[in-house]
Parts: C-alpha cells; structure tokens; sequence
C-alpha cells in the first residue's frame, strides 16, 4: 500500500481520497497497480476493472479490494473526526455496481480496524445506498416538506 501511495504522490503530488475512491480513481488505482507490478495494463475503464473482478479475474478482484480497504479506512477516519454515531452511508455511483463484492470485500475491517478507537465502532451501523438518484430523491421530499410546511402556515 506505500508503494502504491508512492507511485500515486509521484504521478498526481497531492493524493486525496476522492481521486482515488471513484471510478476514475479506481482505474487510476488499477494502473498504478500495474506499474508497481510490472504489467501492462489490459482494461482500459473502470466498468472494465469492475467486470474482470466480479468475472473472478484475480488481478482485478485485488485491485477492488483494495479500493474497498482504502474507502472503509477514509469513511472510518471521517466518522472518528466528525464524532458520527447515527451511522455511514455509502452512496455514489461505483460501489453499487459491485454490492456483493463489497459486502464481502475488506470495507467494513478496515472502516472498524482503528486501535483503541475500535470500540467506537460497535453500535454505528452503514448502509449502501442504491438509489439511482439519491441526491434528487432527497432534494424532492425536501421541496416536497417545505412546501407542506409553507401551505399550512
């Protein structure tokens, strides 16, 4: 993973979780994998990555594990520095393309796997959200609220 961190920092400078923990990041994290390894890169987009993985092509299966990995250590971290108890919600347009595979994958060790701050972890449960439109879905009962709450004043 410091390899991999390295190879990343040298190609981009800054490596922030949110250029990595995408589609594009996965793709990014497939290539940088390749580089470490020595191979040539044979997919080409992140649909592809995903599709050789979940097909049980163990190269590509690697790669997504550790994307996993690498999400749940971010979400972890995130939950720990803003003190969240009400639960982590995993929403975005990669991850439910490969529900089971995350489910299996190393996420969930890894968002928990934080030392004496482990603990902290056993009551607070995480959702993946899979809703084609979360962010519209939420913006309309919203609208859909202000607007009851305006008519009945």
């Amino acid at each position: 993973e410091a390899a991999l961190w390295a190879i990343l920092h040298r190609k981009r400078g800054h490596v922030n979780a949110e250029a990595i923990l995408s589609g594009g990041g996965l793709l990014e994290l497939y290539r940088t994998s390749c580089e470490l390894d020595g191979r040539e890169p044979q997919l080409t987009t992140p649909a592809e990555v995903t599709a050789a993985a979940l097909a049980g092509e163990p190269y590509a299966a690697a790669v997504l594990e550790q994307f996993c990995t690498w999400l749940g250590r971010i979400a972890g971290d995130n939950v720990l520095t803003t003190g969240a108890r009400g639960g982590v919600y995993v929403v975005g347009g990669i991850v439910p393309r490969f529900a089971e595979f995350f489910m299996r994958s190393g996420f969930s060790r890894s968002l928990r796997d934080k030392g004496d701050m482990s603990r902290y972890f056993d009551d607070i449960p995480v959702w993946l959200v899979t809703a084609e439109y979360p962010g519209l879905e939420g913006a309309g009962v919203a609208l859909q609220q202000a607007l009851e709450g305006t008519s009945a004043g």
